[in-house]
């Protein structure tokens, strides 16, 4: 099966990775009253206590900067989560794809269903504090955050197919995977928002930093403006160079996943 064939199955099967995403979900959260709500719930209430300190030291009115951060921490799990998860993706995977005929896409693809469900969840947080705060950010371009959600959805993919075969590869590059991630979390406008650098460190953590354009074009549209062009292009750029380099590596080194696993 060449890597096009395999990308081709595992979308015709999509029900497969629906599946396989969807009882992840229910197997993390068996025998809780609210299931995957448990996570909202907690983010919400980090958010909100985070929101009420943060905006004191930034000196931002509430209602402009908790939606504003709620928004940013709900993009950064759901992409710091697909890359710690594209880590081992392969590795906990192996009994799966080795018992059974099965694309190795279709293993991405469930990745990225299952936490594009918590990223459904969790925005539920994000609703409740713009009802609460800030309902005059609901605005026309609120649908645009689809067209942003869309490209994050493609770059975890290729992030998690790129990850899980080098980090089946080379297992080391796990642990380092999980140190860059935390890392990035407190260098990219996250908490923080993008007029607090100027220069040098604007250019290189929020012009050049692709994870600021893939949470802008989604956090934008949700706070009543449209992303510029600027921030499109990266994002674009960083989705075009991302499939490219992942296709390449898939269409080289896919039949070396079961004996690397």
């Amino acid at each position: 099966m060449s890597a096009w064939q395999d990308l081709g199955l595992g979308l015709a099967r999509w029900e497969v990775f629906a599946r396989l995403g969807w009882f992840e979900v229910k197997r993390r959260y068996r025998r809780t009253i609210i299931g995957p709500l448990w996570g909202t719930l907690n983010l919400a209430v980090f958010i909100l206590a985070l929101g009420f300190v943060g905006g004191g030291i930034l000196r931002k009115g509430i209602s402009g900067y908790l939606p504003y951060l709620s928004v940013g921490m709900i993009m950064w799990v759901f992409i710091s989560t697909v890359m710690n998860e594209s880590c081992s993706l392969f590795i906990a995977s192996q009994n799966l794809f080795r018992q059974m005929q099965l694309s190795y896409s279709s293993l991405a693809f469930a990745l990225v269903w299952r936490n594009l469900i918590v990223f459904f969840h969790n925005i539920v947080a994000y609703l409740l504090f713009a009802i609460l705060f800030a309902p005059h950010l609901f605005t026309v371009w609120a649908p645009l955050a689809i067209v942003g959600l869309a490209i994050n959805v493609v770059n975890a993919v290729w992030v998690a197919m790129l990850l899980g075969m080098i980090c089946l590869r080379f297992r080391d590059l796990q642990q380092l995977t999980t140190t860059f991630v935390q890392i990035a979390m407190f260098i990219s406008p996250v908490f923080w928002t993008p007029d607090s650098l100027q220069g040098l460190r604007r250019l290189l953590f929020v012009e050049l930093n692709p994870f600021y354009s893939l949470i802008e074009v989604v956090r934008r549209p949700l706070l009543g403006s449209v992303p510029g062009i600027e921030v499109y292009a990266m994002a674009c750029f960083v989705t075009i160079v991302g499939c490219s380099v992942t296709f390449f590596f898939f269409s080289r080194f896919r039949k070396r996943i079961a004996y690397w696993a």
